[in-house]
């Protein structure tokens, strides 16, 4: 598999695999809903009668979405690692992340202080200092944490895989198979350190062990998005690519075996073997339905959707189920969903960016040369 002229191009199946993605998330939160009300919906059932039990996945589909996402994420900012600076990249990576998180981390601070649950339990009120701490996502880092809008997590191990591309750029330049070799040993022994650091006796060592060793846990999903993305555009020989996801998928395995580091059930390495196969696949499709004006603008709201949907779906089901039965509770914080999404994306994400790009514009070209990659030898 080899990308032409070096590039990846467009890849529409990716956008069709962002798309199922958010779907499954918002599917497994929503699920959520019934679990923690202690109802069962028939779509639940349908879906693990149809999908979870044939292919022995987690209950409600759980990880499918966002082990997507973290595979997603490792193919299309490996490109830009080979044409941009490196605190080019980890700059632009950052920034498209920051506005429309800022904006709903301040709307979920109202409705948390409205006596809203937009997470599975209801929150204590916020001052605005939590507001602050929660607006760079310090609150994952307090003693309890503050959930605020809860799949922000992922952000968080977004960032750290953001900040290791940036320093290992120079690497993956040169000989791109020792940046993933490298992620697996550091990966390794943070796991090892984390497990090792259960027993300290301070509170401080272990919290912040902790929090090191989930980074290390879910870092080689991204890390095998990489490779896939290193081997299609021909920096590193398939063969090479194989061995090196597959050390990954391992530490993956491992840490599926390994209690404390993930909590979205029992098939997580079949998850993700199914997912990454499914990626493969959608990496070659052109056709119709993947090049589609649908697709492409569903898939440019995916963000927006997957920061929004639990802080929607969640006041709507708990004010109108009990008054309008399941169904059109459902359909009505959908639509909901669908509406916010919208708004900010057309008037947070898009102008933000469009007020980055032109920054970016306004600064003097750089030479050519400065821009190019240095071709490296395929390992």
């Amino acid at each position: 598999m080899r990308a032409p002229a070096g590039s990846l191009g467009r890849l529409d199946g990716l956008d069709l695999l962002r798309g199922v993605a958010c779907v499954a998330v918002v599917f497994g939160h929503l699920m959520a809903w019934f679990a923690i009300e202690r109802q069962d919906w028939w779509l639940s059932q349908a879906a693990d009668t149809a999908l979870g039990r044939p292919l022995h996945l987690n209950p409600q589909l759980a990880f499918i979405g966002v082990g997507s996402f973290f595979l997603i994420t490792g193919v299309v900012i490996t490109a830009s690692a080979f044409r941009e600076k490196p605190g080019q990249f980890l700059f632009r990576r950052v920034s498209r992340l920051v506005p429309l998180l800022w904006a709903v981390t301040v709307l979920a601070w109202i409705m948390i202080n409205l006596g809203q649950r937009i997470t599975p339990r209801l929150d204590q009120r916020l001052d605005v200092v939590d507001l602050l701490i929660g607006m760079v996502l310090g609150n994952f880092f307090q003693v309890p944490q503050v959930a605020f809008v809860g799949v922000t997590w992922t952000l968080v191990i977004q960032i750290v895989f953001y900040v290791w591309v940036t320093v290992t750029i120079p690497v993956l330049r040169r000989r791109p198979w020792i940046a993933p070799a490298l992620a697996a040993a550091v990966c390794f022994v943070g796991i090892l350190g984390s497990v090792a650091a259960r027993g300290n006796p301070s509170v401080d060592v272990r919290v912040w062990a902790h929090h090191a060793g989930i980074w290390a846990a879910y870092i080689p999903l991204l890390v095998i998005g990489q490779i896939v993305a290193l081997a299609y555009l021909g920096r590193i020989h398939r063969y090479t690519a194989v061995a090196l996801g597959a050390v990954h998928f391992l530490l993956w395995v491992w840490v599926d075996r390994i209690s404390g580091f993930t909590f979205q059930g029992d098939a997580l390495p079949r998850t993700v073997m199914i997912m990454l196969l499914v990626l493969l696949v959608l990496m070659r499709v052109r056709g119709p339905v993947s090049s589609s004006r649908f697709v492409r603008a569903f898939a440019a709201r995916t963000y927006a959707i997957y920061l929004v949907h639990v802080g929607c779906l969640y006041p709507v089901m708990d004010a109108l189920v009990p008054r309008i039965g399941v169904e059109l509770a459902v359909l009505t914080g959908l639509i909901t969903v669908g509406v916010v999404a919208e708004i900010l994306h057309r008037f947070v994400e898009m102008p933000a960016d469009r007020w980055l790009r032109a920054r970016r514009r306004k600064r003097p070209a750089e030479p050519a040369a400065a821009e190019r990659a240095k071709e490296p030898t395929p390992a």
